[in-house]
């Protein structure tokens, strides 16, 4: 059974571009912002990890980690951050909030690829 990875991006054509480059090897759900992605999850969706970009209208990414990172039944769920903000000057706080893993767009598809099979890895860690 496919990992299930909600896709959360406010551009379009990159949520596209990224669910076809991972589809292969994942089940991948889709959200404009941080509100539809919360939506999605309160209504039962189950995401093995998150990948979010920070800079989105409504509820951003950091807003979107702040409420998952501090719902019980939510905090275990590994995140990703694809931004393209200034790598160093976020990823110590994005860390206290318990991000798995900061890549910096533009980004190479393998990073990517390779940070998601390290979430999900530490995640399987953490349950057994």
């Amino acid at each position: 059974m496919k990992k299930k990875i909600l896709l959360v991006d406010d551009i379009k054509e990159f949520r596209s571009l990224l669910k076809i480059i991972l589809s292969g090897n994942y089940e991948v759900v889709t959200a404009e912002d941080g509100e539809e992605a919360l939506i999605l999850i309160e209504s039962g969706l189950n995401p093995d990890v998150i990948v979010t970009d920070l800079l989105m209208p409504r509820m951003d990414g950091f807003q979107l980690i702040s409420r998952i990172k501090s719902s019980d039944p939510y905090k275990n769920i590994p995140i990703i951050v694809l931004s393209n903000m200034d790598k160093n000057s976020k990823k110590e706080s994005l860390s206290r909030f318990g991000v798995n893993n900061f890549i910096n767009k533009p980004f190479n598809a393998r990073d990517l690829k390779d940070g998601l099979q390290r979430s999900l890895q530490t995640a399987l860690e953490l349950q057994n």
